[in-house]
C-alpha cells in the first residue's frame, strides 16, 4: 500500500492530514485536550446547532433525535462541572465555588435537575432548583424558513411552563458569567 503524506495548515489547529492510496484522508486535529476549555467550546456550539432550523422532514422521529440532542446537551453542559472541579487548583478556584454557583443559580440549578433526570429517569436527591422538572410535551413548529423546523420542548417547573432550548440558552449564559467572575475567560 503506497501512503501519501501531506501537510496542510488548519490555521491554528496546524493539523496533518494523510492520503492513503488516495482514497482515504485522515485529519488529526492539532488540539486533542478534552479541558474544560475544550468542552466548553463544545457545548457552545451544540447550542448553536440546537437553535439552528432543521431543514430534515419534521417527524417524529426527527422530533425525538433533536429532544435526545437538547437532553445530551443538558448533560454535558451540566457536567462541566466535573472538569472544573478537577482543574480548580490550576485556575485559581476553589472545587466549592464550582458546586456553590449550580446549586445558587437558579438557571444552573435547573440544568443539573434536568441533567440527572435524563440520566437516572428520577430525581434520587431533594431537586436543586426547588421543583422537579416534568418534561410536557415535545413537538417541531414550523419556522419562516421554507421547509425548516424548530424543536419545541415544554418543560413544567412548578407552577411555570418552560422552554427547553431557552433554559439551554440560559445555562450557557450562567457558565458564561461565572468563567468571566472567576477570570477563566
Amino acid at each position: 500500500m503506497k501512503i501519501l503524506t501531506s501537510y496542510i495548515n488548519f490555521s491554528a489547529l496546524n493539523s496533518p492530514v494523510y492520503a492513503v492510496d488516495h482514497a482515504t484522508v485522515e485529519l488529526i486535529p492539532g488540539k486533542q485536550d478534552r479541558d474544560w476549555e475544550q468542552r466548553w467550546r463544545i457545548v457552545q456550539d451544540d447550542l448553536q446547532q440546537l437553535l439552528q432550523p432543521k431543514t430534515e422532514i419534521c417527524s417524529s422521529d426527527t422530533i425525538h433525535a433533536s429532544a435526545h440532542h437538547l437532553f445530551s446537551f443538558y448533560i454535558a453542559a451540566y457536567h462541566l462541572k466535573d472538569i472544573l472541579k478537577e482543574a480548580a487548583p490550576q485556575l485559581g478556584i476553589e472545587a466549592s465555588e464550582v458546586e456553590a454557583a449550580i446549586t445558587n443559580d437558579p438557571r444552573l440549578s435547573l440544568l443539573a435537575d434536568l441533567a440527572n433526570l435524563d440520566k437516572h429517569y428520577r430525581l434520587e436527591r431533594r431537586p436543586r432548583s426547588g421543583n422537579v422538572p416534568i418534561i410536557d410535551k415535545l413537538s417541531g413548529i414550523n419556522t419562516q424558513e421554507e421547509g425548516g423546523w424548530q424543536l419545541s420542548v415544554q418543560i413544567r417547573h412548578g407552577a411555570a411552563i418552560l422552554d427547553g432550548l431557552a433554559i439551554a440558552q440560559d445555562a450557557i449564559n450562567a457558565w458564561n458569567e461565572k468563567f468571566q467572575l472567576w477570570g477563566l475567560i
